[in-house]
């Protein structure tokens, strides 16, 4: 018999705290492999918090988190990448120094930076340093960064904030493709329509907990405008 996959990510009962204070109050979240799940949230209602959660660049105060079944060790991580809604990128190198520069932090071959500068969005980037690029162009590197290791999971921190139309229809493409090749992918956002655009399955953050995965077709805007207005479900 075939067992079945692990979850690519799962947080049990996780409670987060800041000099005592919770932000997150007992979540739960399972997202399958292969799945695309928005959590949908007000600014500081905690989603950077429970993406970090999951890139295990933090601990819960309690509860536990799992990355692909198994706590998540350095081999574990390799698994994941992360684009914050903050820049990553060295400002004083070029977009190829910068994914050189990446690369050799995951032990790849630079031949792997130029396979990714190769693709028509990054080629004429190459050469501009990372502090002149618009920041549709940088969030265009910054996930390409993210993609350098190949990981299963793709946590995407607001990707959206700052984007103008067009950045953000291109955007939504690479992540569809992204989707479409298997790759699991958990997004934060504070917009139902960037929900919508990738099919993504949704949750929304309220109080420091989650409510239960819907389809992002399903969410009542009255009903969401409600939950964000009184602050209850």
């Amino acid at each position: 018999m075939t067992r079945p996959q692990a979850p690519a990510v799962e947080l049990a009962g996780v409670v987060k705290a800041f000099d005592h204070r919770p932000v997150l109050r007992g979540v739960d979240l399972r997202v399958e492999q292969g799945r695309a799940v928005a959590v949908l949230g007000a600014n500081g209602s905690g989603k950077t918090t429970l993406l970090r959660l999951a890139a295990a660049l933090t601990s819960p105060t309690r509860g536990t988190v799992a990355l692909f079944g198994r706590p998540p060790a350095r081999e574990v991580r390799r698994r994941v990448g992360l684009v914050t809604h903050e820049s990553l990128l060295y400002d004083n190198l070029t977009v190829a120094e910068n994914l050189r520069f990446f690369a050799g932090l995951y032990g790849l071959a630079p031949s792997r930076a130029a396979e990714a500068l190769a693709s028509p969005p990054l080629a004429p980037l190459a050469g501009r340093r990372a502090r002149v690029l618009s920041r549709g162009q940088r969030q265009q590197v910054n996930l390409a960064r993210a993609l350098l290791h190949d990981p299963d999971l793709l946590l995407l921190d607001e990707p959206y904030t700052g984007l103008d139309v067009t950045a953000a229809s291109r955007l939504t493409a690479v992540l569809r493709a992204e989707r479409g090749r298997g790759r699991t992918l958990l997004l934060a956002t504070h917009d139902p329509e960037e929900a919508r655009a990738l099919d993504a399955e949704v949750a929304v953050l309220l109080g420091g907990r989650l409510t239960e995965l819907l389809p992002a077709d399903a969410l009542d805007p009255a009903r969401l405008a409600a939950w964000f207005r009184d602050g209850r479900r």
